[in-house]
């Protein structure tokens, strides 16, 4: 396996952004529910986040409401989807990586990572972190877990062999325990990092898959789009066959959402 910072996977989300913004769920509420209670997020808070990609996150923290909010966002593609969405004049966006980033030492209350840090090297990334906030400050990360190779459901052992051969990914890494769900790892680099008062939280959510939104949502993955043409339309396919063939027309599935948070 190739190492996830050299990888071009992280290019790979913005060449469909429109796909990639139908595709992939929704956080769930109660996630944003546990930031604004344990972050204490309100109208006052300036916050910053890495990797806006076409908004998921950015949106329900606007919504929370915050004062300011910069969305670091290395994609053009995805922030234009972004923009598209939204003209709120709290929201600035930022292209180019989050290492080249303007970011203010002490400026912020909060910054967040959605399905994003995993990209980073975290040490360094976390360091940087750490000095944007104000003291007291918090920093949440989180992933929405698809797939959790240690655990697999009944979809997971039925589709298993369709990613052989092809570049595996952090959160889908073959007998592995998904790299949202590693506590001891995801922990440590924050208290590594100088962050204290470290908490993690599960949210769960039950979400149903048709063939065709199965399919879409395995098309954003970044394994996926750096397939082969030949091997990404034979996984898609595949798995639409598994979910008409061996699960009725639809698939009920666990969708994890795993977070941390740490303050400064």
């Amino acid at each position: 396996m190739a190492s996830i910072f050299s990888s071009p996977g992280g290019l790979k989300f913005g060449e469909d952004p429109e796909l990639y913004d139908f595709a992939r769920p929704p956080y769930p509420e109660a996630l944003f529910a546990w930031l604004r209670a344990t972050c204490a997020l309100g109208p006052d808070s300036d916050c910053f986040e890495i990797g806006a990609g076409t908004g998921h996150a950015t949106l329900p923290i606007l919504a929370t409401p915050v004062r300011y909010l910069l969305a670091i966002e290395p994609d053009s593609r995805l922030a234009d989807r972004l923009r598209s969405k939204t003209s709120d004049p709290r929201l600035h966006i930022e292209i180019a990586p989050f290492e080249r980033a303007h970011l203010p030492l002490g400026l912020f209350d909060f910054g967040f990572a959605a399905m994003s840090m995993h990209w980073l090297r975290r040490g360094r990334a976390l360091a940087r972190i750490r000095d944007a906030l104000k003291p007291g400050g918090h920093f949440a990360m989180w992933w929405n877990v698809y797939h959790n190779s240690a655990e697999p459901d009944a979809f997971g052992r039925a589709t298993e062999d369709l990613f052989r051969g092809i570049e595996q990914d952090p959160n889908a890494t073959s007998g592995v325990g998904a790299f949202g769900l590693d506590v001891a790892a995801r922990t440590g680099e924050l208290r590594n990092a100088g962050f204290n008062n470290i908490e993690h939280r599960v949210f769960d959510q039950q979400i149903t898959f048709t063939p065709e939104k199965l399919s879409a949502l395995y098309a954003t993955f970044s394994r996926v789009r750096m397939a082969p043409e030949e091997t990404r339309t034979r996984l898609l396919s595949e798995a639409e066959r598994v979910v008409r063939e061996e699960f009725g027309g639809e698939v009920t599935r666990t969708v994890t959402c795993s977070a941390y948070v740490g303050r400064r």
